[in-house]
């Protein structure tokens, strides 16, 4: 992910950057206003201005800051005075290296980064940055488990960085701890939204990835509801669509429950082209839903997604009528519910009028298939969530999609309620 080579390439810019500003005062000339600072010996004071000079210069005088720190580290007597030389040296060696690799440059800024933080005469509140940066160092190396010390270490002495959060987050997963790291990119996420702002959208990218490759299904899931509901475009709907339910694994855990997902794919308005209403199409065929595949494919012929002379979508709809012609009118079905000892009638009849769009009947029937003892109750309380969903009774809807408590349709609950509380957003 690209957050991660950022935050390590950043940590070794900031080193030397802040070397150079931290020497300024020490340094310069005394003002009336200017804090005391620690005394430097004469030696020390003309090789650090001569130093910093030659660093300031532009171009930057590289040769000339080597000769003057290599002075300064030879008559430095005191912490303060290898403090300065430390920093300055920081920022010669970022100078030296720019525009070389992480690999190149990180190894030589390490040792002196370390002096500063092992320095007694390194203030207080800079060791909590200095601390910061060393994780970003460590990161850049691939030593996660020095980078999360490192990190932790910065948040306990009072650093303040706006990304410490997702950095710790970061080294906790590159460790082995997913959760505990994801649960970091919350409490990153979190803050934003507390200062007013929307998180990046590859934070939850990066959460729900990790779960996924961890084999945390309910974590990627849960992940992937959070990343719709602040990033609800139909493309990024559709995506999650498919991941979730027809791909890999995850494609035979569902397959039972397709249709339920072209259903959403439908609402969400992510379909891409014909092979999402032809699909939708054939699965509502297979479990015996003629009058919903004839609506899916007139739809789509209608919007001109599927030509109107394309082979497959006639047959289909051919198919679909021959079906229709062979099975009771959806009016007998609704009576044989209503006269049934049982709900299966009653559940049968909800996902006929489900199909052809006609939500309030759709709704009547599963709320009766309640009233008879539903055969599957999980399954009718999710119809009944998406009727109502679609009918605009959206807290209706999130109280039905409360009640699925099983899987597989309990994760597909979880889709539909975040369609309800969060509608996707234009792209």
């Amino acid at each position: 992910m690209k957050m991660v080579s950022k935050f390590a390439l950043s940590a070794a810019l900031i080193v030397g950057l802040n070397g150079a500003a931290f020497v300024a005062p020490a340094i310069a000339k005394k003002k009336e206003e200017a804090p005391a600072a620690p005394s430097l010996s004469k030696e020390a004071r003309a090789a650090a201005v001569a130093a910093q000079t030659a660093l300031a210069a532009t171009p930057k005088d590289i040769a000339g800051a080597e000769t003057a720190l290599n002075t300064l580290d030879t008559v430095a007597k005191s912490d303060y005075e290898r403090y300065l030389s430390q920093g300055l040296r920081l920022s010669l060696v970022n100078a030296q290296t720019k525009g070389q690799s992480d690999a190149q440059r990180v190894p030589l800024l390490i040792p002196i980064l370390d002096a500063i933080i092992a320095n007694p005469a390194t203030p207080k509140e800079e060791i909590g940055r200095r601390y910061l940066e060393r994780g970003g160092l460590a990161y850049a190396m691939k030593k996660y488990p020095d980078a999360l010390t490192y990190l932790q270490r910065a948040r306990q002495l009072g650093a303040t960085d706006a990304n410490l959060s997702l950095q710790i987050a970061q080294a906790k997963v590159e460790t082995g701890d997913v959760k505990g790291g994801v649960a970091e990119i919350g409490t990153a996420i979190a803050a934003e939204k507390a200062a007013g702002r929307k998180a990046p959208e590859e934070w939850y990218k990066y959460a729900f990835t990790r779960l996924g490759k961890a084999g945390d299904q309910e974590g990627t899931d849960t992940w992937t509801a959070a990343w719709l509901t602040d990033y609800g475009t139909p493309a990024n709907w559709r995506g999650a669509i498919y991941t979730f339910g027809f791909q890999g694994a995850a494609a035979v855990k569902y397959s039972k429950n397709k249709i339920d997902l072209y259903r959403l794919l439908w609402a969400t308005k992510s379909q891409a082209g014909q092979r999402e209403y032809i699909d939708y199409a054939d699965a509502a065929l297979t479990i015996g839903l003629p009058n919903e595949a004839k609506t899916v494919v007139e739809e789509g012929l209608s919007s001109g997604t599927i030509p109107a002379g394309n082979v497959t979508g006639n047959e289909l709809l051919a198919r679909a009528k021959t079906g229709i012609a062979g099975s009771s009118p959806l009016a007998v079905k609704e009576k044989n519910a209503l006269a049934g000892a049982k709900g299966d009638l009653a559940q049968q009849a909800g996902d006929a009028y489900l199909g052809v769009r006609n939500y309030a009947k759709a709704i009547e029937m599963y709320r009766l298939c309640e009233t008879k003892g539903a055969p599957d109750a999980d399954r009718n309380n999710l119809r009944l969530g998406m009727a109502l969903a679609l009918s605009g009774d959206r807290e209706g809807a999130k109280v039905a999609l409360a009640r699925v408590t099983n899987e597989p349709n309990k994760a597909i609950a979880r889709l539909w309620t975040v369609f309800v509380t969060t509608p996707p957003t234009a792209a």
